[in-house]
């Protein structure tokens, strides 16, 4: 990447702000190779980080006209550092949900030899989240998976903190009535 000088960055930023789509592809075309070599050598994972510099520059399209930037590189991998962190909090909480599932599988055998292995279950969990309406989906996955706030999600989606809440809630409920009917047919 070649620095933007400072005057050229303040201007796109303005000029993106108005909604100049030649501005977005010169913001994109002067920072996502930088930023996805730099997802690469965070995440080790090429698609992960594709991902990630990807969901970066929709965000910055869908919010361009009420962003604040100052300094476009400072935001643009600041926004990368906190997708890269919410990225490995998810896989963290992902792997003790799997290990403590494996732990009181294998403490249990005898009592759980009925029930589906783990990544059945896992498939169930799926199933049942893909079975809701697809706003309460992006909800769910937005708290439960990449842990964002109720207020964050609120803003992300433009609704309110009580129907952020209302999906949450609603999905919860359906996942374990889903679960609780598949046992029930096994």
């Amino acid at each position: 990447m070649t620095p933007l000088a400072p005057e050229k960055s303040i201007d796109l930023v303005e000029r993106l702000k108005r909604g100049d789509k030649l501005a977005y592809e010169q913001i994109y075309f002067s920072f996502s190779k930088a930023l996805l070599i730099t997802a690469y050598r965070k995440t080790g994972d090429k698609v992960v980080a594709e991902e990630l510099v990807q969901n970066i520059f929709i965000s910055l399209w869908e919010k361009h006209a009420e962003l604040e930037i100052n300094n476009l590189s400072a935001w643009l991998f600041g926004a990368l550092k906190l997708s890269v962190l919410n990225h490995i909090r998810s896989l963290v909480s992902a792997n003790k949900y799997m290990e403590y599932q494996t732990l009181t599988y294998s403490e249990h055998h005898e009592e759980t030899s009925n029930l589906v292995d783990l990544h059945d279950l896992t498939s169930i969990i799926e199933k049942s989240i893909n079975s809701l309406p697809e706003k309460t989906q992006e909800v769910f996955r937005l708290s439960r998976y990449q842990h964002h706030s109720t207020k964050d999600i609120s803003a992300e989606l433009n609704i309110s903190e009580k129907a952020v809440e209302y999906h949450i809630t609603r999905s919860i409920k359906r996942i374990k009535e889903y679960i609780k009917n598949f046992y029930i047919f096994l």
